[in-house]
Parts: C-alpha cells; structure tokens; sequence
C-alpha cells in the first residue's frame, strides 16, 4: 500500500492511498462469499445460494459498494498507523464513492 502525504490547511492533512489491485480482487471476492453465505434468497438454502445468482440479485455494483466502505475503511486505518498520524476527527474522502466503485470495475474486469 502506497501512501503519500500532504500538508492541508487548518492543521489538516491528506492522504492519498494507493491500494493494489490484487488486495481490491481478494476484498471483493471475500465479500461476494460472505453475502453468499449470510444472503437469504428466496428458492436457496441459507447459504447455498450460487455465485451468479447472487451478483443477478444483489448486483455487481451493490457488492462492490459494500467491499469499498470495508476496503477504504482498513486501508485509512493502515495509513494512518503507517505514517503514525493521530486523527483527531473522522476522515472524509475527496472522491465520490461512485467515482471509486467505477475504478474497482476496471481493475475487476
């Protein structure tokens, strides 16, 4: 994980977090097993659901969404030990959540 800092204003400070790829693919395929697991679907025992069924039903986007809140979460909490920062307030992010789920698409393709 590459993480680089900046000084902002106002005694705040910016992290840019680079998450590799393959950690992207483990964090989505471990997500689409744990909704595989817990999901319950009508016409399939709890979890016994198929993979294509699940991504039918919950859809793709939704589960990327899901494995970025998770992902974004540990990789902040990494950096900010990492770069041994204290963080008084919560982290906000700069780019929409959207715009990183379009991001996790390419690299799942």
């Amino acid at each position: 994980m590459k993480v680089t800092q900046e000084k902002l204003p106002d005694s705040q400070i910016g992290l840019e977090i680079e998450i590799p790829a393959e950690t992207g693919k483990k964090a989505y395929e471990t997500e689409v097993k744990t909704l595989a697991r817990t999901a319950n679907i009508p016409g399939f025992r709890k979890g016994k659901v198929p993979r294509p069924i699940l991504l039918q039903r919950l859809g793709s986007r939704y589960i990327k969404a899901i494995t970025l809140e998770k992902l974004v979460q540990t990789s902040v909490e990494k950096a900010l030990k990492q770069e041994s920062i204290d963080s008084i307030g919560q982290p906000t992010l700069s780019s929409a959540l959207d715009e990183l789920v379009d991001n996790l698409n390419q690299v799942n393709r």
